[in-house]
Parts: structure tokens; C-alpha cells; sequence
């Protein structure tokens, strides 16, 4: 289990990430909503999922094929997941607090990127998410 917090602090949870399962997302939903050209998402168990305070601050916003949840205090973003986490839950890997040595295997939704960004070719680039990665 690893655990993770916003920036204020008023959100703590608690979560089995899967850190084989990370990948920087570069889909204009993500750019939008963390203020970056992509944001780094780990997969996790999403029943697995607890908060140990704050629970009730978290704020949703729907749309786009699933949710976005956000502190509603700082705008912090934590995670994304369906309607039922068990389909899939992410965590934004920089809410993380816990140590860890997680690293993007992939490149996701480079279709959709930001025009004045290049991926590192490092890591592997898909054109969508790669299949498998919500499995």
C-alpha cells in the first residue's frame, strides 16, 4: 500500500498501486486538468482504495470517458477512475507521499499530445492506451 495526499493536505489516501502499470498520459484531458504536457498516472487496485481523512472534501468532474477527482480545497488532482473503481482507478503518481522507485513504461495518447511538447523516446509511445493496460 502506498499513501498520498493534495497539497494542502486536507486529502490522505491510501492505495495498492500497480507500478507496473504507469504511464505518462499526454490526452488533452490530462494536460488540462493537471496544467502540464502529461501527467504520469499509476495504476491501482481500485478496491484497495481508503481514505484516511478528507474524504468528504474530494470534488468529481465527469465526462470524457470517466472521473477526475480533485481536492476541493487546494484543486490538487489525485486521481481518475470509472464509476466502478473495480474497471479502473489511477492515482497521479506526483500525490504520491510514499517512497517508491516507479518509472512511466509508456508513453499514452501521444495522438492527442501538445503540439510544442516531445515525448522522450526512451519509453515506448502509443498512439491511444496500450492494450492491456486497464486488464
Amino acid at each position: 500500500m502506498i499513501k498520498g495526499s493534495c497539497l494542502c493536505g486536507a486529502i490522505e489516501y491510501e492505495v495498492e498501486a500497480l507500478f507496473e502499470k504507469v504511464f505518462n498520459c499526454h490526452c488533452s484531458q490530462c494536460r488540462k486538468s493537471h496544467g502540464a504536457a502529461f501527467a504520469t498516472q499509476a495504476f491501482a487496485k481500485g478496491k484497495s482504495l481508503k481514505f484516511i481523512r478528507g474524504e468528504q472534501q474530494l470534488k468529481e468532474y465527469s465526462g470524457h470517458g470517466g472521473i477526475r477527482a480533485f481536492c476541493s480545497v487546494c484543486g490538487s488532482r489525485l486521481m481518475n477512475y470509472a464509476p466502478d473503481k473495480s474497471l479502473y482507478l489511477s492515482v497521479a503518481l506526483s500525490s504520491v507521499d510514499s517512497e517508491h522507485n516507479a518509472r512511466a513504461i509508456a508513453h499514452a495518447n501521444v495522438d492527442s499530445k501538445a503540439a510544442w511538447h516531445e515525448p522522450s523516446k526512451d519509453i515506448p509511445s502509443f498512439q491511444a492506451m496500450p492494450e492491456g493496460a486497464l486488464d
